[in-house]
Parts: C-alpha cells; sequence; structure tokens
C-alpha cells in the first residue's frame, strides 16, 4: 500500500494524513482552551471541539449555525465524529447538521468515522443522510477506508447502502479490496468479494520511465492477492482464488504472484499457489534458482534491510525439484527486472533457469535440470541494460560450460558503500556443492562442447587461459580441450597468453580485497606448453604402441 497505518490509542486505525488536520486542530484547541478560562464558548464547532456536550445543546437551544466551520473547515459534526461522540453525532444531526460537509483537507465526518471502523457512528451518519460514496479529494472512499480499519461492522453497513466495491481511489488506483488485503482483514475481504469485489484489478502502472543506478522505483500493478503473498497470508489467499483471483496475472514488472511469493522468501506458499491454479513456467523457476544463491549479507537493493529470510518448510533447491515436476522448463528465457529499490535479485535477469544455475556453478541445482532435459548449450542473446546494469562482464554469447568457472561466489550483497564482502567467502543460506570445477566437469560428463566457441571465436580455454585460472585449464586439457584451437583473432590460448601483459597486483581494500587472482600470463603459458608437450608424448607413444 502507499501508505503506512499508524495506531490511535483506543486501537482503531488512521491514516497518516489525517495526522496533519489533527495536528492543526490539536493547536486550535489550545487556543480556544487557553480562552475558555476567559469566556465560555460561543460557537458550536468551538464546543464540539472540547467535547463539551452540554454547551453543544445550549447553543443548539438558542438557535447557533450547526453548520459553521473552523478555520480548517472542519465542523462540529466532523469533530465529534473524530471523538467517537454518538450522543452529540445524534445531536447535531437532529439539529440538522450537513453530514456530507468536508473539511479543508477534503475528510468527511462518514469518511473520518470509517478510518476508525466506528460502525456505530457510521450507522448515525448514513440514517442522518451521508453520502456514501463521497470520497476525500484523492478518491479514498468511506467503504477504502472502513476495509482498511478492519471493521466488517462498517463495511457491511456501507455496502448495504449501496457503496461501490470495485470504486478506485485516484492516487494508486487502489480498491477497497486491496487495502483490506494488504491489512490482512479476511472477514472484510469476504464481505467485499460477496459484495461483488473484482478480485483481478489492478492497481495503477506508474507512469515514471527514468531509472537509473541510484533511483529505482516499484513499477504498480498489484492485484489483491499479490499483497497477500507478499505477506504469506494463506487463508486470505485462498479466499481470493475461490473469488476468481487469478494467479496467472502480472504486475508491471511481469511478475506473478508465484514469483512475488519466491522473492519474498516463502517457498511454502510457492508451492501451495501451483496447487492453487499457478503455473509453473512462469518464470517462478528463475527465481528459485536465483534463491539458492542466496547469502545471508544479502541486502535489498538500496541497503537498507537484509533480504527476507522466512522460515519454510522447503530450501530452495526443494522448491527447484517442485516446479520442474509440475512442469517448468528449464530451458525457457525469462528476461526481467524486479523495480524496486527495496526489492533483491539480479539486476537484470536474461537467462534461463539452468544457465542462472550455471552462472552460480550451482551442481545440485544443475543436476536437477539436466535430468530435465537442460539445454547445455544455450547463452543469452545481447540485451539492452537495466537501470542497475553496467557492473561486470556481459555473459551475452558464453555457454554454461563457459560461465561455470566463475562460480560460486553467491549473489551480490548490494547496497552502498561498505556493502561489500572484502574477499570472504560467500555465507550462503543453503549448503550446497558450488565448487566450480565440478560445476564444468558434471556439464562437460553431461555432453556439454568443450570446444564451443562465443561469437567472437574464444572457447573456454582462451577464457580460462586469459583469467589464469589454472585448475580450470588443466580441466579442460584433461577432458579433450583442443589446445591448438584459435581464436576470432586467429590465435591459441598460448599465443594469448604470450601477448598478455602481467597481471597488477591485487588490490588492499575493496569488493576485490583479498579475493584470489589469476595467475601471472607467464605462469599460463607454462602450463599450457606442458600441457601441449603431454599431448605430443601421449600422441606419439599412442603412434609407438600402433
Amino acid at each position: 500500500m502507499r501508505e503506512q497505518v499508524t495506531l490511535v490509542p483506543n486501537g482503531r486505525r488512521r491514516r497518516p494524513s489525517l495526522t496533519l488536520v489533527l495536528l492543526s486542530t490539536a493547536a486550535l484547541s489550545m487556543v480556544v482552551a487557553s480562552a475558555a478560562t476567559a469566556a465560555p464558548t460561543s460557537t458550536v464547532v468551538d464546543a464540539a471541539r472540547t467535547g463539551d456536550i452540554a454547551q453543544v445543546r445550549q447553543l443548539i437551544k438558542s438557535g447557533a449555525d450547526v453548520n459553521a466551520p473552523a478555520a480548517d473547515g472542519s465542523t462540529a459534526l466532523l469533530f465529534a465524529a473524530y471523538d467517537s461522540d454518538g450522543e452529540m453525532v445524534k445531536a447535531l444531526l437532529a439539529a440538522g447538521a450537513n453530514p456530507n460537509v468536508a473539511n479543508n483537507f477534503g475528510v468527511t465526518p462518514l469518511l473520518q468515522s470509517s478510518r476508525y471502523g466506528d460502525a456505530a457512528t457510521i450507522e448515525a451518519l448514513l440514517k442522518g443522510g451521508a453520502d456514501v460514496e463521497k470520497a476525500q479529494r484523492d478518491g479514498e472512499t468511506p467503504l477504502m477506508a472502513a476495509s482498511r480499519a478492519g471493521s466488517v461492522a462498517s463495511v457491511n453497513l456501507l455496502l448495504q447502502k449501496g457503496a461501490d466495491p470495485n470504486k478506485v481511489e485516484s492516487l494508486e488506483d487502489q480498491t477497497a479490496l486491496m487495502w483490506a488485503t494488504a491489512e490482512g482483514h479476511l472477514d472484510v475481504v469476504d464481505a467485499l468479494l460477496t459484495a461483488g469485489a473484482n478480485p483481478n484489478l489492478k492497481a495503477r502502472l506508474s507512469e515514471l520511465t527514468k531509472r537509473s543506478t541510484r533511483t529505482d522505483f516499484p513499477s504498480g500493478g498489484f492485484t489483491a492477492v499479490m499483497w497477500a503473498v507478499r505477506n504469506g497470508d494463506v487463508p486470505l489467499i485462498e479466499r481470493l482464488v475461490k473469488g476468481g483471483a487469478d494467479l496467472k496475472l502480472t504486475n508491471g514488472d511481469g511478475a506473478t504472484a508465484s514469483m512475488i511469493a519466491i522473492v519474498n522468501d516463502r517457498f511454502d506458499l510457492a508451492a501451495k499457489l501451483l496447487d492453487l491454479g499457478a503455473d509453473a513456467n512462469d518464470g517462478s523457476l528463475y527465481y528459485a534458482v536465483e534463491m539458492h544463491d542466496a547469502t545471508t549479507d544479502w541486502r535489498a537493493k538500496d541497503g537498507t534491510r537484509l533480504r527476507a529470510d522466512h522460515p519454510n518448510k522447503l530450501s530452495a533447491l526443494d522448491l527447484i525439484k517442485v516446479l520442474l515436476d509440475h512442469g517448468a522448463d528449464p530451458n525457457k528465457p525469462f528476461s526481467g527486472q524486479m523495480h524496486s529499490a527495496s526489492m533483491c535479485c539480479d539486476t537484470k535477469a536474461n537467462a534461463t533457469p539452468f544457465y542462472r544455475a550455471a552462472v552460480a556453478a550451482d551442481v545440485e541445482g544443475m543436476k536437477l535440470m539436466i535430468a530435465k532435459g537442460a539445454d547445455l548449450e544455450w547463452s543469452p542473446p545481447k540485451a539492452e541494460k537495466g537501470p542497475r546494469d553496467g557492473f561486470g562482464p556481459s555473459n551475452a554469447g558464453k555457454t554454461p560450460l563457459m560461465i561455470a568457472m566463475d562460480g560460486g561466489k553467491g549473489v551480490g550483497m548490494a547496497g552502498g558503500p561498505g556493502d561489500i564482502r572484502e574477499g570472504a567467502e560467500a555465507p550462503f543460506r543453503e549448503k550446497s556443492n558450488r565448487n566450480p570445477l565440478d560445476a564444468m566437469q558434471l556439464l562437460i560428463d553431461a555432453g556439454a562442447k568443450i570446444n564451443a566457441k562465443t561469437p567472437e571465436g574464444d572457447s573456454a580455454l582462451h577464457i580460462a587461459a586469459f583469467a589464469g585460472k589454472l585448475d580450470v585449464v588443466r580441466l579442460l586439457a584433461k577432458n579433450g580441450a583442443d589446445l591448438s584451437l584459435k581464436d576470432g583473432a586467429g590465435l591459441t590460448a598460448l599465443q594469448v597468453v604470450e601477448k598478455q601483459p602481467a597481471r597488477p597486483p591485487p588490490p588492499n581494500s575493496g569488493a576485490l580485497a583479498g579475493e584470489k587472482q589469476g595467475a601471472q600470463p607467464t605462469e599460463v603459458a607454462v602450463v599450457l606448453r606442458e600441457l601441449m608437450h603431454g599431448n605430443v608424448q601421449a600422441s606419439a607413444a599412442e603412434g609407438h604402441s600402433r
């Protein structure tokens, strides 16, 4: 929802926007109170503001104007509604108070009572002629306010008087059903659905378009069930689905309710959504794979908080298996981004679920997807950068075998300055095999093409040699990599490192401090020559044996 909700002393809910109104009236009240010692209140609104019912009755009897407002436009009836003073409300209505006069902030007595969920006052106001659909200037209706307050009695009174359950406010196009759902009011949601509320209406999509690495914002487009999913409210979800909520609808980021559940660390709920009709092939598998790469120090993109970590019976790896068993395709490309600085996840998703597992060197996740026919050669096409892209090399054109050699580091921590691991091992939430060499061997054993090239002509051997990854070079050679293979410039891996300048010393601070550096090009060259010499000897020995 677009606003936080505070609690008044009696436990009823009040919107912060009204707090501004109350602060101004409180200030005026102090003025009136100080003046009261010198002379009695002379207007009905002053008496109502101080809660002086006797004075209100006396002024009414003397013919005073019950509709004369205070400086901020608030009438005596609005003050009585604010204080939930039923006796005063009835007295004012009987004297001709207009229940539909709003103050300068657009608040009517009925809206104020609805924000409290004060059913008794609401009933009195409705009997006195209050307009059930009169909205505040931003479109908030009494039904929306009562729905958020969680008063089913108030909601039913308003519905019986003809309140429209599908009316939207003007700022975010949100409905009473959305407000009740976001607050977790199951009985109110039930009443609204019974009255014909549409669970598949979407909140407004953001009209903003300019994003940057420092500024991001939600794209909007939530349906009611998406709020319930984000909050992990299973009874509400079940009621909304029973009422017709479509779990396949997407928000402004193209995310379904299942995807929202997964990125909010609600794996058990994501599995339950499948039983309720969610599509396993909607992109959820990609995010389940990403969540298996999650670390305990993973922060939201704006660095303000750690990512959600809810108790689940299922692990992310378990959820991967559940999704695959429900028909999720490990080869379905997923391109998207969760647009919110308070959210998690890759800056720009541009991969298949299997490829994302290869990025993580996620051996166990890859095994599950290989068993379901994962494409061992798929590589991402070049894609437009997202608002937070621009860091790290592009994976476009690189095969899973090429990309797995850099895996096992976990997701980026995100956040601001200081949110870096300083070269420490990634503290994964779930223990698993993320050894890059094991991941590469798994791919090779499954049939990955060891001599495949990128569009620029680089093979896995060229990439490993240039990066100084001696263990990877040896692994590739042991599995039959062609040491004489030439890249797009016509150079073998050995020729590449022979031309490569010396690697600079590692930094003493920052994200790369303490990180294992690649071998110097001269060291790589020595290893490649040894491997080539060994191959020559092996070939010669094979020839002699014939």
